[in-house]
């Protein structure tokens, strides 16, 4: 996890949680696992005493609680019994990251929240697979994919290395139709997944809508995190330009000040030296007390007249 990502999903805490402190929350951290050399982890920004941090990968680990033997069928997690799934630096590493997204909605309680965080550009870096890059439109067309709505969806386009796409779905309180539908649709990402193909799928019918509590999270505020994200993306850019003004600025006046350094050592290579400034001073005395006289002699004997 790089920096930037870091201070993204702080925003987010910021924005949508500083209301749920104190209440009761069950976060899950899909790719959680700290590898070698990182030193950033998410779990430090969701250490309310009232919310329960558990971090998800498919290999045990550093800031590893839950351990799923498949990344695309999560049978380790209850259905509707997350109020959030946090993802941040992993969806490029997951090759079939649509599959792992249905897991997360699974999972989320009528009303609960998916928070990822995605590169849209950067170099390649395997772990030990880099497969894709995120745009917005990408994330919106992911999002209606599994049945969900768009909260915020912001790409930080000019940010360094990473330029990195934030995505923040929830799950609606659905009808007993659409809620089917769902679970259909999920298992049949699952089977094609899988080493063989079942000739018939049967459907676990599970709880019914009206038996399942709504998340805390259900009424988050549509678009206050990406308005945040932009902001800050635009006061960055400014800076940014800010700084190349000054840097253009200091430029142009070092070239001005070697220009005139430049004509002053050209002004110095054509100034009489110290003899011939001797010899027009000797020369002037002289037609000072020999007056008109001895200046006709002293053009004589230069060989002027």
């Amino acid at each position: 996890m790089h920096d930037s990502s870091y201070a993204k999903m702080a925003s987010f805490v910021r924005v949508h949680l500083a209301a749920h402190r104190g209440q009761p929350l069950d976060i899950i951290d899909f790719g959680s696992q700290m590898v070698d050399g990182q030193q950033l982890s998410y779990r430090t920004l969701f250490d309310d005493p009232s919310w329960t941090y558990r971090g998800l990968d498919i290999e045990s680990g550093h800031n590893v609680d839950i351990v799923v033997t498949d990344a695309y069928d999560w049978s380790e997690v209850a259905s509707d019994s997350v109020d959030l799934v946090i993802s941040g630096q992993a969806f490029e590493h997951v090759e079939y990251f649509w599959a792992s997204m249905f897991e997360i909605v699974r999972t989320l309680k009528p009303g609960g929240i998916a928070a990822i965080i995605a590169p849209s550009g950067g170099f390649e870096h395997r772990f030990p697979v880099d497969c894709w890059r995120f745009y917005p439109d990408g994330l919106v067309a992911l999002t209606s994919h599994v049945q969900c709505e768009v909260v915020d969806v912001f790409t930080d386009w000019g940010n360094l290395d990473w330029e990195d796409s934030v995505l923040v779905a929830r799950k609606p309180d659905w009808d007993v139709d659409r809620r089917r539908l769902f679970e259909r649709r999920s298992m049949l990402q699952r089977a094609l997944l899988g080493d063989d193909l079942p000739d018939e799928l049967r459907l676990d019918p599970g709880a019914h809508p009206d038996d399942l509590a709504p998340s805390a999270l259900a009424a988050l505020t549509t678009g206050a995190l990406t308005a945040e994200l932009d902001a800050a993306r635009t006061a960055r850019l400014e800076q940014e330009a800010a700084a190349r003004h000054a840097a253009a600025a200091a430029s142009r006046a070092q070239a001005a000040e070697l220009d005139a350094l430049r004509a002053h050592v050209a002004g110095l290579d054509h100034a009489p030296g110290p003899v011939e400034r001797a010899y027009g001073i000797v020369r002037a005395h002289i037609a000072r007390l020999v007056g008109e006289r001895g200046r006709r002699l002293y053009k004589r004997l230069r060989g002027r007249v």
